[in-house]
């Protein structure tokens, strides 16, 4: 314990510092503004790899010790050495500072670093949208212990979400880490998730014409399996119908199309133009035929 102490007022007062930690942050009047720590080289080279190579890095002598970072607040690169120093949690700490934390453990690889905060979170109230983004960080880091605990926050509210229609100002990465988390609890059937991804479809206008959005909405559909739309990119699950329209499904026949292609640029043809074209091909069928016959004859 007071081993901890000392390397912790080693951290507060600079004693024996070796380098400097600058991060830079925006204030509250968008000035660029810089906080600074004063540490020791040993403590960060032993506790990341990233750290050590920042350090044998030559522009760190030509910046005369200085580390200088700007991908976080001061607040959590101040977590981040804590633990470094200590290995344990003194600083109070937020949901929405998570985020930060799971870039920061990425970073330099120190995944112990968000597991250690674990248990403090889970007593914390979540807020729907900070929710998300943390999922949506933890899958894409892949850290299963903070995605195990936001799966634990949503089961209360999982229904709620979609009935409020709150789901639908959620951005299309936050849409895709809800339906992750609802498809793997399994409480809610899988075709009344697709009918919410249409309803968010409609809303957002996420069709043909928005080809970029619609890409990416197209990869949280993909989660279902290959579902098909319909000629205006429109999600093909009907409302009334029992089953939910699938690629194998075209040889069935229906109208739906392959998402990953665009939409034919001319219309298609009305019944009246289909029998015309029909009574064509017979007249061609004919007109090739009669000469045959009579090269038939002659041959004869």
């Amino acid at each position: 314990m007071y081993c901890k102490l000392r390397r912790l007022d080693l951290l507060r007062s600079g004693q024996f510092s070796d380098c400097e930690l600058h991060v830079a942050y925006l204030d509250n009047c968008k000035k660029r503004c810089s906080r600074q720590f004063r540490v020791h080289r040993q403590m960060l080279s032993s506790a990341s790899e990233e750290f050590q190579r920042l350090i044998n890095h030559p522009d760190f002598e030509k910046n005369q010790r200085v580390i200088l970072v700007d991908d976080a607040s001061p607040d959590a690169y101040e977590a981040l050495l804590l633990y470094i120093y200590t290995y344990e949690i003194y600083s109070a700490i937020t949901v929405e500072m998570c985020a930060e934390w799971i870039l920061l453990a990425t970073k330099y690889n120190m995944p112990d670093f968000v597991d250690s905060y674990i248990e403090k979170l889970a007593d914390q109230h979540w807020p729907m949208g900070t929710v998300l983004k943390i999922f949506q960080l933890a899958n894409d880091h892949n850290r299963p212990s903070i995605m195990k605990l936001v799966g634990e926050k949503i089961v209360p509210i999982a229904t709620q979400v979609l009935d409020d229609n709150s789901f639908l100002r959620l951005s299309v990465g936050q849409l895709k880490a809800l339906m992750i988390i609802l498809k793997s609890l399994g409480t809610i059937p899988e075709r009344q998730l697709l009918l919410a991804l249409k309803k968010y479809q409609k809303c957002n206008n996420l069709h043909y014409c928005n080809m970029a959005c619609f890409q990416q909405f197209v990869e949280v559909t993909n989660l279902f399996g290959e579902l098909l739309f319909e000629v205006d990119g429109t999600l093909a699950v009907d409302e009334k119908a029992g089953e939910v329209r699938r690629k194998c499904d075209v040889a069935a026949g229906g109208t739906a199309l392959d998402p990953t292609h665009a939409p034919p640029s001319t219309p298609p043809p009305t019944p009246q133009s289909s029998a015309a074209s029909e009574r064509s091909l017979l007249v061609n069928d004919m007109e090739t035929s009669e000469p045959e016959e009579e090269s038939g004859a002659v041959g004869k």
